[in-house]
């Protein structure tokens, strides 16, 4: 025969279970684990930049309106450009923001790769001729040798520099001239042929060498070093690169509209002291 004191007992416990199950379902399902679920929905979009550029690729500005419109970045610092396309051609990253259209042409001309610009560009490059010697193109003695990046796009861009200076003459209809394309040399310039990460580092042992301004400041060179600047820069854009398959997927419309917006143009302009150009 039962107890029925025992019986009731036992009851309440199976009463006491039944309500503890009860209140964890009900607090899995509480507004503020909701919200957590809802978080982790966002997209992770993976950008690559160079250390020079890595305060404008993860920038808080952007950050946070890529944020708002529904994707997590992450940035990864990569050596170059060349490692960069790798990457975004092979999916490891959405996509890099480092190298100028020219170069990347000539980059998918000379691999027969076909990675994409998006546009806006974010900024533009400037470019100048500096020199531990001498002040002005007028003072570069007849024989001044004369250090130039190696690769097609940034040489072209020193040559036709020069070119504007008047110290050479190139033959027309080039569209990437090289050393051979010079016609005319009143000043008997030599020209030091060099990777475009080095040509800085030579800067003492020539007269003058021809590069994109970020690499003074990136190696804390001062400016006063700088004799001109060219005036191409509507030539030479930078914009996201990206694999052309994934050009239409939504989180490029919200790339664009999270580096160009008012406040990243003045973070550019305050992080770059000159070198870089907002593009936007």
């Amino acid at each position: 025969m039962i107890n029925i004191r025992s019986g009731t007992r036992v009851l309440s416990l199976i009463l006491g279970v039944i309500f503890l199950l009860t209140a964890c379902t009900v607090s899995n399902n509480s507004p503020s684990n909701v919200k957590s679920n809802e978080t982790t929905d966002r997209e992770k979009i993976i950008l690559s930049c160079v250390a020079f550029n890595y305060d404008e690729v993860n920038n808080p500005v952007a950050k946070e309106k890529m944020n708002e419109l529904g994707y997590d970045v992450e940035v990864v610092v990569l050596e170059d450009a060349t490692t960069m396309n790798e990457a975004v051609l092979n999916g490891d990253i959405n996509a890099s923001l480092h190298q100028h259209k020219p170069w990347m042409d000539a980059y998918n001309k000379s691999k027969d790769k076909d990675v994409f610009m998006l546009t806006p560009y974010i900024h533009y490059n400037v470019f100048g001729m500096y020199s531990d010697k001498y002040k002005t193109v007028e003072e570069l003695p007849d024989g001044a040798t004369l250090t130039i990046p190696q690769d097609s796009s940034n040489m072209a861009r020193a040559l036709l520099l020069l070119e504007q200076q008047g110290l050479i003459k190139l033959q027309e209809g080039v569209a990437i001239p090289t050393t051979l394309d010079i016609i005319e040399n009143p000043k008997n310039l030599v020209f030091n042929e060099i990777h475009v990460h080095q040509v800085v580092s030579s800067l003492p042992d020539v007269d003058a060498i021809c590069c994109a301004k970020m690499f003074m400041v990136s190696n804390n060179i001062s400016l006063d070093k700088e004799i001109c600047t060219s005036d191409d820069l509507e030539d030479f854009g930078v914009g996201f690169v990206i694999n052309p398959d994934r050009k239409n997927e939504p989180w490029v419309d919200a790339l664009i509209k999270a580096y160009t917006s008012d406040g990243m143009r003045d973070e550019i302009n305050n992080i770059f002291k000159g070198c870089y150009v907002p593009g936007f």
